[in-house]
């Protein structure tokens, strides 16, 4: 019975572990995968539960399409540095036993690497690629720390936002470039690396490489073809990729490709000139003059490996019977003879009586301007280019007989530097100053008045004199520019009399004022025509100056100078005398005798109206009494006396005129008349302060009765009256 029993029990025994052995779903293996915790890797453990032959190890980026990664592992650890930070990854572990059986798995897992930390990675730099060195990929190089983990940038010009195209670990042992294989041929991109790390607070962070992008190009065939036509040939041009040895030209009459041979083998330069030609002469086809077209291909070659072909281009040659010469004598010149100016162009003839001529200019920036097209004369004029510009005029003969084909370039440079002629503003020939002050400042006048056998006064003041002299003998101009934003260096002055025909220069100036003085006593010299008398008439031109070009004269001028000798002088004073009753004496002080009212009786007279009223030369008069010193000259006619009622000279109330042909030194203004207003007491009123002023000049008789200087005072009549009012 005990045999049995232990029979039975090893039976037992054996088919427990042959079911633990071999099954698949009784097992469960506890299975750990770390998580954005680790920067080397995904770090995968298990726990070793049976005793285990081998484990598997499935990987993927979705949790159903797992693919084996390892499948020979004995630990119970693995590590997977084939990982990129920040892509999650699904993970799953399958045991199997010393029979190759599964005897236990995991459930399917997820994990993630996480980044390095941010102050420990380092900025890519040192970026190069082999340009154009590959028709189908190009290569980005660049240096820095292998454990860090690296995007790729790129753009297709330098103005797009950069992409990222790529994301890289590297192995220890492991070159850090990247071959960016979704290239088209003979394309240039533009790259950026950047290693990528956390930061702190866990947001992830990015050292971008220094400077501008580097550009990387794909190798193709020859690009920037291009042909252009020339005298008995066709020139064929096309870019340097800065990689290809030699070139081979091919070319045909046709557009078809098998007709393409194959004319130069071996061409070094990025340029060809094709001057045998099977023909060049042109025909006329549908009323169209047109020259045979040839064909071209180029094939470029590096390092015995040659491009494909480029693309077709065509091009034609002239025939050199048919292209015509430059004009020759081509001029461009200024006509300065009216403002605005213009410019005239003229040339040469060429060819027959069919040719035309094209006009055009070039400007600054080299752009080409066509002015007229379809000239047929030898000569045109367009209006002045704004000052201070340069231009290039080019003149073309056009052969008509084979289609309007241009001819060779005759050309001209032009500086438009000749500044508009000047802006006359006005001419004078006289001019008055006043000099205040300058002799018997605050003179002053006593008012005498008897009362009762006591004498009072009040006390006027001349507060001002003036003289006022004439600035003659010469003729000032005044211009200014026609143009403000122009450039003149200096205005030249002509000059010629009334009558004259050539102008002569007087001078050069710089400034937009001149005053001419340059006259002899022969031409001040004035004589009478007719009833008036005048002086010489002068015309003056103005031309303004910029570098060595004179701008056209400006409009006349037409002025005359006053002979400064005919100018006589003022009177050496004029003054109120203080004997007023007999008209004699002069000193210091003015004085002015009067009387009360009462006493007035007395005297025989009537009631007085004004302390101005005195005797004199036994005639009773209400009068101011004036006086000046004389001028002593032949050529004086009269004096011209003047005078108002006023606070100051500058604001005088109606100046009159006493008398402008009186020969004496004094005159009597006579106050109820000429109202000058001076001394007043009213009968009813009272006294009433005022003021007057007073000037004298002297006349010219022999020059036209032409004003000399002038002297005149300003009289302040006394705040304070008389005591017995």
């Amino acid at each position: 019975m005990r045999k049995y029993l232990l029979f039975i029990y090893l039976i037992f025994v054996s088919c427990s572990q042959t079911y633990i052995e071999e099954t698949q779903d009784a097992v469960s293996i506890n299975t750990r995968v770390s998580y954005d915790t680790l920067d080397t890797g995904v770090l995968i453990e298990w726990d070793t539960q049976w005793d285990f032959a081998r484990v598997e190890i499935s990987k993927g980026t979705e949790a159903k399409e797992l693919s084996v990664l390892e499948d020979n592992l004995a630990q119970n650890t693995w590590l997977d540095t084939e990982s990129i930070p920040g892509q999650e990854y699904y993970y799953k572990i399958i045991a199997y036993n010393s029979k190759n059986r599964i005897i236990g798995q995991s459930d399917v897992y997820k994990g993630l690497r996480a980044y390095r930390p941010y102050d420990q990675i380092t900025t890519p730099s040192n970026l190069k690629t082999h340009f154009a060195k590959y028709t189908d990929r190009i290569e980005i190089y660049w240096i820095g720390d292998e454990h860090d983990v690296f995007r790729v940038y790129r753009s297709a010009n330098l103005s797009d936002t950069p992409k990222e195209i790529a994301e890289l670990s590297f192995d220890p042992s492991e070159e850090l470039k990247y071959s960016d294989n979704d290239v088209e041929s003979g394309t240039s991109y533009f790259y950026t690396i950047s290693s990528v790390g956390k930061k702190a607070d866990n947001t992830i962070a990015e050292k971008m490489s220094e400077g501008s992008p580097l550009e990387g190009s794909a190798k193709t065939a020859p690009k920037g073809t291009k042909t252009s036509t020339i005298i008995g040939g066709i020139e064929l041009a096309w870019d340097d990729d800065n990689i290809s040895e030699y070139y081979e030209i091919y070319r045909s009459e046709t557009e078809i490709d098998e007709d393409y041979k194959l004319i130069v083998p071996f061409v070094k330069e990025e340029k060809y000139s094709d001057k045998n030609l099977p023909n060049i002469t042109g025909t006329y086809k549908d009323g169209t003059f047109s020259y045979p077209l040839y064909y071209y291909k180029i094939k470029a070659f590096s390092k015995g490996q040659a491009s494909g072909f480029s693309d077709p281009i065509s091009g034609y040659a002239i025939d050199p019977a048919d292209y015509l010469s430059a004009p020759e004598n081509f001029t461009v010149a200024i006509d300065k003879s009216i403002y605005p100016y213009k410019l005239n162009f003229s040339w040469d003839a060429v060819g027959n009586d069919s040719t035309t001529y094209r006009l055009f200019k070039i400007d600054g920036k080299g752009i080409t301007n066509i002015l007229f097209d379809d000239i047929t004369t030898l000569t045109h004029t367009i209006p002045n280019e704004e000052f201070n510009t340069q231009w290039e005029y080019i003149v073309q003969a056009i052969n008509n007989d084979i289609g309007g084909f241009p001819g060779d370039l005759a050309s001209k440079n032009y500086a438009s530097s000749t500044p508009a002629p000047p802006k006359v503003l006005t001419i004078s020939t006289n001019a008055r100053i006043y000099e205040t002050n300058v002799t018997m400042p605050n003179t002053e006048t006593h008012i005498y008045w008897n009362k009762k056998g006591d004498k009072t006064s009040v006390t006027g003041v001349v507060k001002e004199e003036w003289h006022v002299t004439s600035k003659v003998g010469n003729i000032d101009l005044i211009w200014d520019k026609q143009v403000p934003s122009e450039f003149v260096a200096y205005y030249t002055i002509y000059k010629r009399k009334q009558g004259e025909t050539e102008f002569k220069k007087i001078t050069n100036v710089d400034t937009l004022t001149h005053s001419d003085k340059l006259f002899t006593p022969e031409e001040y010299k004035g004589a009478t025509i007719g009833e008036n008398f005048v002086y010489p008439l002068y015309e003056y031109q103005i031309t303004a100056t910029f570098g060595i070009d004179e701008s056209a004269p400006s409009a006349l001028l037409v002025g005359s100078a006053i002979d400064p000798s005919d100018i006589l002088p003022a009177p050496d004073y004029v003054a109120i005398p203080f004997h007023w009753a007999d008209g004699t004496g002069f000193g210091q002080w003015n004085s002015i005798f009067g009387i009360p009212r009462a006493m007035s009786f007395l005297q025989g007279a009537e009631s007085p109206k004004g302390i101005d009223k005195v005797v004199s030369n036994k005639v009773t008069l209400n009068a101011m009494y004036l006086t000046w010193g004389e001028v002593l000259s032949e050529n004086l006619s009269s004096y011209r006396v003047r005078y108002a009622q006023g606070t100051n000279r500058e604001e005088w109330w109606a100046p009159k005129e006493y008398n402008a042909s009186t020969k004496n030194t004094h005159v009597y203004i006579n106050n109820e008349e000429a109202e000058t207003g001076l001394y007043l007491f009213g009968d009813l009123g009272g006294y009433v302060k005022n003021s007057a002023s007073f000037d004298v000049g002297s006349v010219n008789a022999n020059a036209g009765n032409v004003l000399g200087d002038v002297r005149g005072i300003w009289f302040d009549e006394p705040d304070a009256t008389p005591a017995h009012y």
